[in-house]
């Protein structure tokens, strides 16, 4: 074992690349200090220092693509690829573009190259082996089997097996990016020790191992993978009792922030379900969507091929949203109550369908009890250190009287160091857990105090109760340091959707962003990410937190006609989406073809208008229903295994399932002209167009093709 991670480790520092940033000011601007903040430091603080007027720093990379920001001042840039305070038309003008921080603005983005292999003097690639048992992204079980997998360098191996109990098994070249490649082979669950054998290009083989693998290896839950999910706000999904409309001005935030009911500005009101936008829309105006409404539409999701609803907060709010929570255990009465949310359970479940609710540890709103017994009591309240306050007393919505969760005075910060606080969030989960719900989703898991631990501790608590309950955590950037079998079955996988899938769909300059780099970015992610989270990834392109998937590939807001080229787009995006291992996840009425932007001014959050059934783009509709039919009828779509075959210009192509007869080939093409993809031996099927291909396939401008493999 120490041999291998010792070659691991060595592997780790060849491949790093020193990577310089520098940050300078504009005219005007004086700065104190900058710190370089990314997905390479988990965030973390790395000082610049101070060189002729600009502020710089050298760090060590791996090769891929990270995302970043300079904290500039102890503030962060909005946008880094537009900020007037800090730089404009770039902060950094030697990024590579920007993507979706998650919070409204845009992270810089660097692609980092790996260094030409090292060779030996006869010149064949260094094989660079790399594999650990008790790492999951190496051992995980998947697919009912345990996957077996191994690092190489780049053109280094000629051939593979993974070897148990006397047999032999081959091993299928996986995943490749610059620089490395990735093996795997599939084990017996139950089996002992095993060795890894490879054969480099010169016909040399050498033994690794024995390994035994993990007693209990990281499993995925079963049924996550082999379903289709959506994503419902409710407020704004369908009125279905309109008697409970007006309890949302009953309990909103405004009756509990003083600091609003002594401004002038708009208060909290009730609209028809057609009406504008109000300056209050994001989070105060109310057009009655409710869980009645979830209901009557559970034969519409049964249409459209759903089996997995993501409900956004449920339980008692401030808001439209439900992310300031004043009663975790009550059904909000705008909502309905816990009868209701029974029968909207147990009608799902007869339908075959899960449901997982939004769980928010951070931060509560206002009206809360424990904030409010700290606003009348003070130290002597029994929750004084639930929270963190900085004076007292105060008066509630005063952001500068207690830490709120980006400093906003109407969600007060739990200290989740504190034992009781720690206590209660993780009964309440339990409590909805036995209640019937089958998964749980959670806000901003990095933003509690020890959050690892915390969410340790809360796993192992619900998987006692329900072993498949399935658990996810929202974090935009790729991170697998919440992956590793004993906090967080999935992430949200912004940094799939978002930063791969969505700008290759965008098309554009080839030079920006192309098939090449796409497939070697989602190469990285799952080579990072056990096999086992492979298969239950929660896949999305669009939420909530985004603008809709037709406006950001050109359908325009919310009052504008789409182009056909923007919705051909979209179908191209979620071709993909439903392609990918794991679960495709889409937005309430992204699939009637919506439109709606995030803008900066008021109206804020223009994608969740309330869906306007009777506005459902039919062909849009259908193209959904027909991917979920389509997944259903190819296991291999289903299956957690995926491998890289193509990426060229606009056209990208990848394997899906064992490697044999049933595979799929999945093909994309975001260019504007049809374009050629040679095959690989043996009869591939198109089963939407029914005809079968050999040698090559053309595939259609802004189109996609499944091809499943009928054998030699």
């Amino acid at each position: 074992m120490g041999r291998i991670l010792a070659v691991w480790v060595w592997l780790s520092l060849a491949l790093a690349v020193p990577v310089a940033f520098r940050y300078t000011p504009p005219s005007g601007l004086e700065v104190h200090s900058v710190s370089l903040r990314g997905s390479f430091n988990g965030w973390g603080e790395t000082p610049m220092q101070k060189e002729d007027g600009s502020w710089a720093v050298t760090v060590d990379l791996d090769p891929g693509e990270h995302q970043y920001k300079f904290f500039i001042n102890g503030q962060w840039p909005r946008d880094m690829c537009h900020d007037p305070t800090f730089g404009t038309p770039m902060v950094d003008p030697k990024a590579a573009g920007c993507v979706d921080d998650g919070f409204g603005g845009r992270n810089a983005v660097i692609v980092v190259q790996a260094p030409v292999a090292p060779t030996s003097p006869a010149g064949p690639v260094a094989l660079d082996f790399a594999h650990d048992p008790l790492d999951a992204q190496y051992v995980s079980y998947a697919d009912n089997q345990l996957s077996v997998r191994f690092r190489a360098g780049e053109g280094a191996v000629a051939a593979a097996w993974v070897e148990a109990e006397g047999k032999r098994l081959p091993m299928h070249l996986q995943l490749n990016f610059p620089g490395t490649e990735v093996w795997r082979g599939t084990l017996p669950k139950d089996v002992g020790a095993y060795r890894i054998w490879v054969r480099v290009q010169d016909g040399k083989e050498e033994a690794f191992g024995p390994f035994t693998p993990p007693s209990n290896p990281f499993a995925e839950v079963a049924w996550v993978g082999e379903g289709v999910g959506y994503q419902i706000f409710p407020e704004r999904f369908y009125n279905g009792d309109s008697s409970n409309d007006a309890l949302a001005l009953e309990t909103d935030e405004y009756r509990f922030n003083q600091v609003w009911q002594r401004s002038s500005g708009a208060r909290p009101h009730l609209s028809r379900w057609g009406d504008p936008p109000s300056p209050l829309h994001c989070c105060h105006q109310y057009f009655g969507g409710d869980l009645a409404g979830v209901l009557a539409k559970l034969p519409y999701l049964e249409a459209l091929g759903v089996t997995v609803i993501y409900l956004n907060p449920i339980f008692d709010s401030g808001s439209a949203h439900g992310y300031d929570t004043h009663d975790y255990l009550k059904v909000s009465p705008k909502f309905g109550d816990k009868a209701l949310l029974r029968r909207v359970l147990d009608e799902a479940h007869r339908r075959g369908m899960r449901v997982v609710f939004d769980f928010v540890p951070n931060h509560t709103g206002l009206g809360f009890w424990a904030f409010q017994d700290v606003v009348k009591r003070g130290p002597r309240s029994p929750y004084w250190n639930w929270y963190f306050i900085k004076r007292w007393p105060f008066v509630p919505g005063d952001g500068s009287a207690y830490e709120g969760w980006w400093g906003l005075g109407s969600l007060p910060k739990l200290n989740t160091a504190n034992p009781g606080v720690k206590r209660y969030l993780i009964e309440v989960a339990k409590y909805w857990v036995r209640f019937g719900f089958d998964g749980v989703r959670v806000d901003v898991p990095g933003d509690l105090l020890n959050p690892h631990a915390f969410f340790k501790e809360m796993r192992a608590a619900l998987k006692a109760i329900r072993p498949d309950v399935y658990l996810v955590a929202e974090i935009w950037q790729r991170d697998p340091s919440w992956l590793q079998g004993d906090e967080f079955d999935s992430l949200m996988n912004y940094a799939i959707g978002r930063d791969i899938l969505l700008r290759f769909a965008r098309g554009g300059n080839l030079a920006l962003y192309n098939a090449r780099r796409a497939l070697a970015d989602l190469a990285r992610v799952y080579a990072l990410y056990p096999e086992a989270v492979a298969g239950m990834g929660f896949n999305l392109i669009t939420s909530h937190d985004t603008a809709r998937l037709l406006t950001e590939l050109g359908g325009g807001g919310l009052k504008d006609i789409p182009s056909p080229e923007a919705r051909a787009r979209q179908r191209l995006a979620a071709a993909m989406l439903y392609a990918l291992p794991g679960l495709p996840v889409t937005f309430q009425g992204d699939e009637c073809g919506f439109t709606g932007e995030r803008p900066a001014d008021p109206p804020h959050e223009l994608n969740r208008y309330p869906f306007q059934w009777e506005r459902c783009h039919g062909e849009t509709l259908a193209f959904y229903q027909e991917l979920s039919r389509v997944r259903r009828e190819l296991p291999a779509l289903r299956s957690a295994v995926f491998r890289t075959y193509y990426g060229e210009g606009y056209l990208l192509a990848f394997f899906r399932g064992e490697p044999g007869e049933g595979e799929v080939l999945a093909a994309f093409n975001s260019g504007l002209e049809a374009a050629s993809l040679p095959l690989p031996p043996g009869g591939w099927r198109d089963p939407i167009e029914g005809r079968t291909y050999r040698k090559e396939v053309s595939v259609p401008p802004l189109g996609f093709r499944y091809l499943l493999h009928l054998g030699r």
